[in-house]
């Protein structure tokens, strides 16, 4: 009982040692710990589960193979993601994909969209159901470049250093995409609200 919980306690770094160094079956655990959120963003930036599925099986073969050279040094979550975002950008570049995201499984994992309340009645309901609609739309037709920094940042709560590490860009480019990114959707959208506050 006590082994278990301090075994709950390793760090991702920690676990990674274990299983490059002795006991490879822990991986599983890895893996545990990564596929809820690494398929999240996934399916954000690609809009297809079956596609994003195969992709995160990627991710995992990929990363495991690659153990030996991950830096322990460095956030481990940083290591699989940039991994996870090149499987993604050699997909696109493959099918030359230009996929729908739906705003609403988005909107629906974070609450930086305000949804409508039970109080707001039909005709706020019915409003911000065609903002949504808009903001899919424009953040569908956004460059890759400037979707993948938005949905790095607002939906898997990556800092500007850990967006840095994943995309292999300094943090003051990181600020300038997110900055440039948000800019060009708001004038895409006119002004409307949007689904993240700064």
């Amino acid at each position: 009982m006590e082994q278990d919980k301090v075994e709950k306690e390793l760090t991702d770094s920690e676990l990674a040692e274990i299983v490059r160094s002795f006991d490879q079956e822990r991986y599983g655990e890895i893996i545990e710990r990564y596929q809820g959120k690494l398929f999240a963003y996934l399916y954000r930036l690609i809009g297809s589960r079956d596609e994003a599925q195969d992709i995160l099986q990627d991710v995992f073969l990929k990363a495991y193979r690659n153990l030996q050279s991950y830096d322990s040094a460095r956030k481990f979550s940083s290591w699989i993601y940039r991994i996870a975002h090149n499987e993604a950008v050699n997909f696109i570049k493959r099918k030359s994909l230009k996929r729908f995201i739906p705003w609403e499984d988005i909107a629906a994992t974070k609450d930086k969209m305000d949804m409508a309340s039970f109080e707001d009645g039909a005709d706020k309901a019915w409003l911000r159901k065609e903002i949504g609609k808009e903001v899919n739309f424009a953040l569908d037709e956004m460059p890759f470049k400037y979707k993948q920094v938005l949905i790095l940042r607002y939906y898997s709560d990556k800092s500007y250093e850990e967006i840095g590490e994943i995309l292999g860009k300094p943090v003051n480019t990181v600020g300038t995409l997110i900055s440039r990114a948000k800019r060009s959707l708001s004038q895409n959208l006119k002004g409307k609200e949007l689904p993240f506050d700064n």
